[in-house]
Order: structure tokens, then sequence, then C-alpha cells
């Protein structure tokens, strides 16, 4: 039987998608649910598994074709036998990726020398074996380059961006060598010029629009998170045995916001033209900076609907999937409030853009220790403290400065008082 692999909707408002890599090839065999594509669409990156086990018989796209939804994208003849289709150009393989079958019954590329076998333990595509083959990179050495796709799949980019540095350093010797990174190389420096990749130009239009949009402006105020600090030092260990999952100071500041929300709701809400529309539910935005150093902002839906173990949860689950691919697109729309953490990279404080359509973004600064005068009944006193930076920036045509700066402060006093008593 012929099963069409159809081009999925990923989401109520997604109509295309751009094919990013085929991971099979007409002629290959495939189990069901395992990844026969990868696709983009405005949002995120996704891996489309196959509906069916068998042999790929068609692929009817190239990479970086864009697809309409529910267009059949290639066929799959699940009892194995079927003919592969390949007079059109559509599924032509080049050259560099044509493919042989060794003694093992693996596929390699017709032009791999003796020395660079197909890893047992790692997946390689078509186009990173070529690669690898022209530039004369042993299996060895391929083994141990860390990948950013999912699963720690090598990617094209992967490999290309270790080639860069290997021109200027020796080869590995060991995964520990390897993961040195760029710091082994004597240069970084290429002088060349690259395009951006789609991930990047995304996040270049949003962010563009978004100056364009909003009157930005930004408030800073200087939290004393000193309890809060201790509370998870004490409790950390406690929380991720008894509800299997780590306590960060995520879901704490997004709590934090989802409270100082309910006393100040025109911060959750967004401008249509002329109009004002409060939002019914607090929809926050976390941003989540991937491998590749772009950053998408996944949405926790309802977010005042959930205790501080479901925010917990969530805010794990999403960073999980943002970082390998497995977002679904619907999850990367509708926030009404967003949160950015720079801190977690040694930042004291950043002024974030604000996340379209929102009024308003919380730049999450370093908490650092640091000596400060603090007023006590026996006079003033200098000690150290745990200190950390909070930034807003809201959008001026419907925030004023004191319904900001009012907001600002109430979630500065929710973590400067914050004592955990309703966790454990």
């Amino acid at each position: 039987m012929i099963v069409d692999v159809i081009m999925p909707k990923m989401g109520e408002s997604i109509t295309e998608g751009t094919i990013i890599e085929w991971t099979k090839k007409p002629g290959d065999r495939i189990l069901k649910d395992e990844t026969l594509l990868e696709i983009s669409t405005d949002k995120v990156d996704s891996e489309v598994p196959s509906p069916a086990a068998g042999k790929i018989i068609e692929i009817l796209y190239n990479p970086n074709d864009v697809v309409a939804v529910d267009k059949i994208i290639a066929r799959i003849d699940t009892t194995g036998k079927g003919p592969v289709i390949e007079s059109s150009p559509k599924t032509q393989i080049s050259d560099a990726a044509k493919v042989v079958v060794n003694s093992s019954g693996e596929t390699v590329p017709s032009d791999t020398p003796k020395s660079l076998p197909k890893s047992g333990n790692r997946f390689f595509s078509p186009l990173v074996l070529s690669i690898a083959t022209k530039e004369k990179i042993a299996n060895d050495e391929l083994e141990l380059i860390p990948g950013t796709g999912v699963n720690g799949r090598l990617t094209k980019k992967d490999l290309l961006h270790y080639l860069e540095h290997r021109t200027t350093s020796p080869a590995p010797k060991s995964k520990a060598d390897l993961q040195a990174g760029p710091a082994a190389a004597t240069s970084t420096l290429t002088g060349k010029t690259e395009p951006m990749d789609r991930v990047r130009k995304r996040i270049a239009e949003h962010m563009r629009q978004s100056l364009d949009t909003s009157a930005h402006v930004y408030s800073t105020s200087e939290v004393d998170v000193t309890k809060m600090v201790a509370y998870r030092s004490k409790y950390k260990t406690e929380f991720e045995l008894k509800y299997g999952v780590r306590l960060t100071y995520t879901p704490i500041i997004l709590q934090a916001c989802i409270d100082a929300i309910r006393e100040f709701p025109r911060m959750n809400a967004s401008l249509e033209g002329d109009n004002i529309l409060h939002h019914k539910h607090i929809n926050l935005g976390v941003a989540v900076a991937l491998p590749d150093d772009n950053l998408i902002v996944p949405v926790v839906n309802a977010a005042e609907e959930k205790s501080f173990i479901g925010l917990a949860r969530a805010t794990a689950d999403l960073a999980e999937r943002a970082r390998s691919k497995k977002l679904r697109p619907d999850e990367v729309f509708g926030s009404t409030f967003s949160v950015t953490n720079p801190g977690v990279f040694g930042s004291l404080f950043g002024m974030a853009i604000i996340n379209q359509p929102n009024v308003g973004i919380l730049s999450v600064g370093e908490i650092h220790k640091r000596p400060v005068v603090k007023e006590t009944p026996y006079g003033d006193s200098i000690v150290v403290r745990s200190m950390m930076y909070l930034t807003l920036s809201y959008d001026h045509r419907l925030i004023d400065g004191a319904y900001g700066t009012k907001f600002l402060s109430r979630i500065a006093d929710l973590l400067g008082n914050f004592d955990g008593s309703d966790i454990l």
C-alpha cells in the first residue's frame, strides 16, 4: 500500500512550511515515527515523523521549497517493494550525495573512502557524510563533533562551524578536547560574509517591527533577593525529589509577575489600532536561548490558573522542547506579557525590546552578592546581600511612567519578601 506524506498543519494560523532537510532519500527504508524531514514555520523548526514504516519511493519537494499545508510531499510503500521514482527533478540527488550500500547493508556516499565508514552509534545525513569526505574528516573525528540537532544530531551548520576552527587548530584527540570549543583555536575571526539563517531573519524583522510600533520606555528597580536565594538553596533538593522538576528562579519570578498583573491589569493588555484589548488570561512568554545562539519565546498559556508547581513544570518542559526543536508553532503565539533573563549569561541588567503585541516585557539581571547599607533599630549597617536588577520595558502609548513603575515596584516587593510558604 502507498501512503502519502502530507505537509502537516502545525497551528491554527500556519498555512505553509519551508522544508529544511530530508533525513531520508528515495529508496531508503524508514520506521513509523522515525524522523523523515525537518520543516520551518514562521516561528519554529520542527521534525516531521514518518506516518508509516516502509520504503520511501518518492520525494516531491527539495530543501528550501515552501509548501502549503495538506500538500503531498512524499510517498512511502508500506510493503517495501515499490519502485523508486526518480524521473522528476524534485527527487534527484546531487552527485555529492549519491550513495551505495556497503557489505553491512548500510548506505554511505559512493565516493566515501574506506577510512570513513558510517558510524554505528550516530546518524549522519548523506550531506554531512559528503562534506566530511571532501574535507577528509576521519570517522573517529566525526564521532567527536557535538551536534545541535535533535538528540545531538550533527547538522551541516555544526560541521561547517567545526571546520572553520579546525583549520586553525589540530584535530581533537578526545571529546574533552573538542568541547573546549573556540578557546582552543588561535583565532575565530574569519573576515567572511554569510547570509542570515531563517530564524535570525525572523527575529530581526520582529524586533525592527516592535521598535517601529511601540514607544519604548524603561524603568529599573534594584531588589534584595536574599530570602529567595536562601529558600532555593535550602529546598531545591527536596523540591526536585518531591515534584520531579528542578527548583529554579524562573517560576518564582513568573508567579510574582502574575500576582502583580492582577493588581495592574493594563500590563496584560494590547493595542489594536485605537482600541485597548483587555485579555481574559495571562499568557506569559518566556524567552529561551537556543543552542545556535538564536532566541525563541514559548508561551505558558493561562498562567494565572497554574499552581507554582504547574508553572515550574510548564517552563521546564517548554524550555527543553524549545532547545530540541519539539515546540508546536501555536506554543509561541499569543503571549500577553513576556519575561527574559539575560542574567543567566552574566548581564547585570538589560533593556529588552517589547515582544509584540505585548505592552511590556520584564528583563531579569544577574543575582550577585555585594555590600549594601541597611537600616536597623541600632542605626545603619553594611551587610552582604544577594541583589538583582529588574528592568521593565513598556509601551508608552498605553502605559504611563507612574503605572509602569508601580507595577515594577510591586514585582520587586513580591520577590524581595518571598518566603515560599505556599510551595512545599
